[in-house]
């Protein structure tokens, strides 16, 4: 059995183990809390959406425009989809495209609007839809084609315009894919009649037309004037005195030649760059500048349709050679 001094002995060890833990434990855990908070003070806070970073935490960059990120701690952004766009940077979300625009591509900043001869009815539209027969476009923000007027027709998709009815033939209903020839008792009409009533029994000075069909490739058909006994002196072109101008043919109703006439494709609004024929641009890559959608103020300048602005909820394209949506 152990003696009173040998059991004072062992408690004053076991107090003095006690003594020397105490301070090391503590020194431990305050060391490991220390160690956490450095940690977390090291790694920042989390990315806010519309911004990211390559460990989704601070310091942070903003999404650039045609991207978001629509959560916190986000490591990079997703592009817009096609049918929507992004104009800003640090977006949170994607806006889809209005009626009237489309968009083909993903990453995008802003919507096209519908090229001529299509609409776009919807929102959200990653492709144009080609205007059906009897209806047509001439672009910009188009919802629904147009109806071909009385008087006139085509029969193709996609189509920018529409055909007159041939002389001698007539169509009293809008949106109509093809003409009605005119009675044997009232043969005669004049090019585009929008009714039956336009038809008459007296010779005018269109000759009745044998056909009013338009081609597969959307030519419209002809209208001849009424024959005349004097012979028809041919036409040629005039040779031009300024180097600048350009002989343009001149047409009456229908695709009859009537004459020429020079003129200045360095700086007309309406042929610049070449020659304009019924709105249609020819070969020589001629561009009708009044008739770009949505624009403001245009002019030509050294054979280029050059937009100095455009209407409101506008802006000019990159190439500058049309008027976008806002």
């Amino acid at each position: 059995m152990p003696s009173a001094l040998q059991m004072d002995c062992a408690l004053l060890r076991l107090f003095l183990m006690i003594a020397f833990l105490i301070p090391t434990v503590f020194a431990h855990k305050f060391h490991t809390r220390r160690e956490r908070h450095n940690r977390r003070t090291s790694s920042g806070s989390a990315c806010s959406p519309g911004t990211y970073s390559s460990n989704g935490n601070t310091p942070c960059t903003p999404c650039p425009a045609g991207s978001y990120s629509k959560d916190s701690s986000a490591k990079s952004c997703a592009p817009a989809r096609a049918g929507y766009y992004i104009p800003k940077e640090g977006a949170t979300s994607e806006t889809s495209c209005s009626a009237g625009t489309y968009n083909d591509n993903t990453g995008s900043t802003s919507c096209k609007t519908c090229p001529a001869g299509s609409m776009c009815p919807n929102d959200s539209l990653t492709k144009p839809q080609a205007c059906s027969p009897g209806r047509y476009s001439t672009g910009g923000n188009v919802v629904q084609c147009t109806l071909c007027p009385a008087g006139y027709f085509n029969n193709i998709q996609g189509a920018t315009g529409c055909c007159q009815c041939a002389a001698g033939w007539f169509n009293g209903n809008p949106g109509n894919t093809n003409c009605q020839m005119c009675s044997n008792q009232y043969p005669y009409s004049d090019p585009g009649a929008p009714s039956s009533g336009s038809c008459s029994a007296t010779p005018g000075h269109w000759a009745k037309a044998g056909s009013c069909q338009q081609s597969s490739d959307g030519t419209c058909p002809g209208s001849q004037p009424m024959g005349s006994s004097v012979p028809r002196r041919a036409l040629h072109a005039p040779l031009c005195k300024h180097f600048r101008q350009k002989a343009c043919p001149l047409y009456s109703q229908g695709k009859t030649l009537t004459g020429y006439d020079c003129v200045d494709v360095e700086n007309d609004l309406e042929s610049c760059g070449g020659c304009v024929t019924h709105g249609q641009t020819s070969n020589d890559g001629g561009q009708d500048c009044s008739n770009i959608p949505w624009v403001n103020a245009v002019r030509c300048q050294k054979g280029r349709c050059l937009i100095e602005s455009c209407q409101m909820g506008y802006v000019t394209s990159a190439n500058g050679d049309s008027c976008i949506p806002v």
